[in-house]
């Protein structure tokens, strides 16, 4: 009988490629997205075209065009390693990572008139053991297209990368010699949960806290694509358009506030909790609209924590549900943000 292969015998790392260095030949993939990670897609397309001829109905010849991929990954977020991913929108932080010196996504200003943070391109290395002999895979050029974390009552914090990558050339399979499979990174983090977490809302002068939250989603979407040129199938570069920051939460109906920031068209209020003007990835927005920001730690006394600010906050929906015999009141707001930023302190 055939042996049977499974994930017991796999893993997963990534790194981020040099600056100037797409897709180049050997980037340094030492980084792992977080606790339970796996891949949950995996596809390679070299966009076959047929060729037909007169004479006959079977095709004549094939040619192809550029070579594309798409990975998902998801994963727990934990307390050590996860904050890493937010380089692939925001670029690479280079600080210590304690709370002298936060780990910052974006790690420069930004904002209106703002020079453009630059992300970095991902090389991914994928290898599954086969008896004898190690499968290994590099999917070089990768740009994520989008981030996104989730948790909900009796649930870990999610994540998930949705990413496009523009060359694998090789795959290959040697002998299993000693020490020759890569480990998957190791995780010294704990992972965070919903019972952990803050979530707080500007109220016109301060953040106030938001009561009994149900559920929580963001997703960073940079509608990345890959760049081609004359001469190889390969990708040559990424580039990225409009970076959209939308989600949405579920929390008791105690009182008027999300619902007025609603009726207001979230116009009104300071944007408290989001310092603007922060030279270590601080937002400079003029801090007259709505401010979200939730906060995640580890849970024990180790004082790390993810951080998620949100600034220049647009609710354009408030639904209500519970309104019915013995029932608890829910309200749900989908949002959307101008600006974001994330603070790591791992350290």
């Amino acid at each position: 009988m055939a042996e049977v292969y499974t994930s017991g015998g796999a893993s997963v790392i990534y790194g981020f490629e040099a600056a100037g260095s797409f897709a180049g030949a050997s980037p340094t993939v030492n980084k792992t997205y977080g606790l339970n990670t796996r891949v949950t897609s995996l596809s390679l397309t070299t966009n076959r075209i047929d060729f037909n001829k007169l004479g006959q109905v079977e095709p004549a010849a094939y040619g192809y065009g550029q070579q594309q991929g798409r990975l998902g990954i998801g994963f727990v977020f934990d307390s050590q390693t996860s904050h890493a991913i937010f380089g692939g929108v925001y670029g690479e932080s280079g600080a210590a990572g304690n709370s002298s010196a936060p780990h910052y996504y974006p790690h420069a200003t930004i904002g209106e008139n703002k020079a453009p943070i630059t992300a970095k391109s991902i090389a991914t290395q994928i290898q599954v053991q086969m008896g004898s002999n190690l499968s290994t895979r590099k999917l070089l050029g990768g740009v994520v297209n989008s981030i996104g974390l989730s948790t909900s009552i009796g649930e870990p914090v999610n994540g998930t990368v949705d990413m496009t990558f523009g060359k694998e050339v090789t795959a290959t399979s040697p002998a299993i010699a000693s020490g020759t499979m890569t480990e998957m990174a190791n995780v010294a983090g704990v992972p965070l949960t919903f019972a952990h977490g803050t979530l707080t809302v500007s109220n016109g002068s301060s953040q106030v806290p938001v009561s009994e939250v149900q559920s929580f989603n963001i997703t960073f979407n940079q509608n990345a694509d890959l760049l081609y040129g004359l001469g190889e199938h390969h990708a040559k570069e990424a580039y990225r358009r409009v970076l959209e920051v939308t989600g949405s939460f579920t929390t008791t109906f105690k009182d008027n506030l999300l619902l007025q920031h609603v009726l207001d068209q979230a116009a009104d209020y300071t944007g408290s909790g989001v310092g603007a003007g922060d030279s270590k990835g601080g937002i400079d927005e003029d801090g007259s609209n709505v401010a979200l920001s939730l906060v995640l730690t580890s849970g024990d006394d180790s004082g790390k924590s993810i951080t998620i600010d949100l600034q220049g906050l647009s609710f354009d929906e408030h639904s209500i549900t519970g309104l019915e015999p013995i029932e608890p009141v829910m309200q749900d707001l989908p949002f959307k943000a101008r600006v974001a930023r994330i603070k790591a302190i791992v350290a």
